[in-house]
């Protein structure tokens, strides 16, 4: 492995037949190509507070090192393994079906076409503790509802568990949901020493994602103690914590911010579980983090490997073993960037996403289907979200490498970036008090929403892109989601049915709690009849990150511009083009884009020559808004007699000109009547929605 001290000059000598030039040589001509800006127009600073530097050195990372160590070295930047064939993944794609019947036909129909995890995802009321409830059976929720034993049958039945892990978030407790599994396996003779995988609870992620607990941390805490001794003693290579990081990616925060959060979260645990006389060897090999991974390639993939190498430290610190010391990480393509719109581009940013994934280093993926923002997945979006893991691994071949991003100036940087400024956010969070309390005192949910501003004001002005949807819409598309209405009929009857079973009596020894768990889950009691007898103390109530998807506030301008035409009353503007199309095309294709991402009708024209033409074929149009679109000599010429004379007309249409001008001009047209000028930096969200008109409010307020 080549030092990271070593020269330029011995990198290249061998292989350049000419001079090799210095960084201040290839500065000079880059400044004198900016033709007068500044060079520092060429940096960029990120939401992560990181300024990103055009071109990267060798010195660059000479004080960094990690950069000399191997995959399965402390601090295991480059991995956890030392190298050994290939690196793998584990393909877990999620199971989100709720129907236990159906689930169980989708995992068998995927655990024969490559997936190797039983990856359920549970509903929220199973996370928290709570059977189905009306308000949930009425829709199809993004996860199974997990009541008893039966349902946990079913979802397995003829699936071989004793050879596959299982990645399951079970919420605010993993004690019921172990206890159901566990008693799977006793019945059906299975050892328990193959349940393995992760079956793991975050009591804060729930609370910061809902703002509620029903009951005090303590309790959780409890439970949380107790599923680690039972595991450590009869299912070792289960993981019964498994700490979220996508509460704060979905709440827009930042890569910095996720990865400090969920450390904190970790080291939070292990002090409270330290005090119920758990050793730090016992604890850590039992917690498993999940984060999501962005379409911002680098950043999210100097954020893996960042995870790695502080967790480490935090290990060490505690005194755990090498072992110990091993961060194991689950990651899924992330539901922030994903588009109701033009919903074939998510396989491209899953694909994109989970490379990063795969490249970092991560031990067990999600990747998403398409059609995840705003249905279940069928049989083809799965399958192509499935195969996105073997057009990686089997035609890219990334795992025949291992840390093959290892090495680069560039990533080698921020991944140091990323974990000094995660550390500094992480010790701002020890500071007060620790992460439960910094809950409790709103500081990560205020952090959060800093960032979540931000990044909501550069959607709107569209300079944080989102193609198809902020960016090059479909002007054609129709958006078409229906629901499945038998799926909510099956849903109503199985609610029917589970509220007409019988109770079951729980009654837990708190010297034996998984053994009770067990065996009240053995005989049918609900996995809310288990917690309630588990449950104990006040809930816990907190400020909560609101989540939401990137583009959701300009898709909800595109479904009011469809209802209004199919009421008749299409949203339309006009193209007031000046000149011969050459003259005009910049301007009207930016204005077409700019408009089309709310669904307005754009009416377009060759360009007007005449300008008596323009004017009166601005007055006749039926639209309500008009864009004068031309080059800057035009404007000098013809654009304020334009405005005047459509304003006398029709004083209530909004006359727009694109493109920013003079101060000269735009005072004359001002005085004219003008209404503004759409430009790169105009806030593209709330001047659509202002022409559209009144209607509920939106998204992004």
């Amino acid at each position: 492995m080549m030092c990271a001290k070593q020269k330029n000059e011995n990198v290249f000598q061998n292989i350049c037949d000419f001079p090799i030039p210095t960084y201040d040589e290839w500065r000079q001509a880059v400044e004198k190509s900016l033709k007068g800006a500044p060079f520092s127009k060429l940096l960029t600073k990120t939401y992560e507070e990181i300024i990103l530097q055009p071109m990267y050195q060798q010195k660059d990372i000479e004080n960094l090192p990690f950069t000399e160590t191997l995959p399965g070295q402390f601090p295991f930047v480059r991995g956890t393994d030392a190298v050994q064939g290939e690196k793998d993944w584990l393909v877990a794609q999620e199971m989100n079906h709720p129907l236990p019947s159906s689930l169980n036909e989708w995992l068998k129909n995927d655990l024969i076409k490559g997936v190797n995890a039983i990856h359920l995802v549970l509903d929220e009321q199973t996370k928290n503790g709570l059977n189905m409830s009306i308000e949930e059976g009425k829709v199809a929720s993004n996860g199974v509802s997990v009541t008893s034993i039966e349902d946990i049958n079913t979802i397995l039945n003829e699936i071989n568990v004793s050879k596959l892990p299982f990645v399951i978030q079970s919420g605010v407790s993993a004690v019921p949901m172990v206890g159901l599994i566990a008693s799977h396996f006793t019945n059906h003779k299975i050892p328990l020493t193959e349940l393995k995988g992760c079956i793991g609870a975050d009591p804060l992620a729930m609370l910061i994602k809902h703002g509620t607990l029903k009951s005090d941390m303590n309790a959780y805490l409890d439970q949380m103690a107790e599923v680690i001794k039972w595991s450590t003693k009869n299912s070792p290579e289960l993981q019964t914590v498994y700490i979220e990081g996508s509460p704060y990616h979905e709440g827009g925060g930042s890569a910095v911010q996720e990865l400090a959060f969920m450390l904190a979260v970790g080291v939070y645990y292990i002090r409270e579980l330290q005090k119920r006389d758990l050793s730090i060897d016992e604890i850590a090999p039992s917690i498993r983090f999940s984060m999501s991974i962005g379409s911002n390639l680098f950043m999210e993939l100097a954020k893996v490997r960042a995870a790695r190498m502080l967790w480490s430290n935090i290990i060490e610190a505690f005194g755990g073993n090498e072992h110990s010391q091993k961060l194991t990480l689950h990651a899924r393509t992330s539901r922030w960037t994903k588009t109701v719109y033009d919903p074939y581009v998510n396989i491209l940013r899953s694909t994109v996403e989970a490379f990063t994934a795969a490249v970092g280093g991560v031990n067990s993926l999600h990747v998403s289907a398409f059609d995840e923002p705003y249905t279940l997945p069928n049989h083809f979006s799965r399958r192509i979200a499935r195969n996105i893991h073997f057009i990686i691994k089997e035609e890219a071949q990334v795992n025949k490498a291992w840390d093959p991003a290892g090495g680069s100036w560039y990533v080698e940087h921020i991944t140091a970036e990323i974990a000094n400024k995660s550390w500094q956010q992480f010790q701002s969070i020890e500071e007060n008090g620790g992460m439960y309390e910094a809950i409790i005192q709103g500081i990560p949910q205020q952090l959060v929403n800093e960032v979540s501003t931000k990044k909501k004001q550069d959607i709107e002005r569209r300079k944080l892109v989102f193609v198809g949807a902020t960016m090059y819409p479909n002007s054609s598309e129709q958006l078409n989601v229906q629901g499945d209405e038998s799926l909510k009929d099956k849903l109503q009857d199985r609610m029917k049915t589970l509220d007409e079973k019988p109770g079951v009596n729980v009654s837990i020894n708190l010297n034996n709690v998984m053994n009770d768990v067990i065996e009240s889950a053995g005989q049918g009691a609900t996995i809310e009849e288990i917690s309630v007898a588990l449950g104990k103390g006040n809930g816990v109530k907190v400020e909560k990150v609101e989540t939401y998807r990137a583009t959701e506030a300009f898709e909800v301008l595109r479904q009011f511009s469809e209802q209004k035409r199919e009421q008749g009353e299409p949203v339309s503007v006009f193209l007031t083009s000046i000149g011969a199309l050459a003259e005009h095309k910049p301007r009207t294709d930016f204005i077409s884009s700019f408009f089309e991402t709310g669904g307005f009708d754009v009416l377009k024209n060759n360009g007007y020559e005449n300008i008596d033409e323009a004017i009166n074929a601005t007055i006749a149009t039926s639209a309500n808004t008009a864009v004068i679109c031309g080059k800057n000599e035009s404007y000098n010429k013809y654009a304020v007699q334009i405005v005047e004379e459509v304003k006398k007309k029709r004083p209530a249409m909004k006359v727009f000109v694109a493109g920013k001008q003079d101060s000269q001009l735009e005072e004359k047209l001002r005085e004219a009547g003008v209404d503004g000028y759409i430009h790169v930096g105009t806030n593209c969200y709330q001047l659509l929605r202002d022409l559209q008109g009144e209607k509920e409010a939106m998204i992004n307020e």
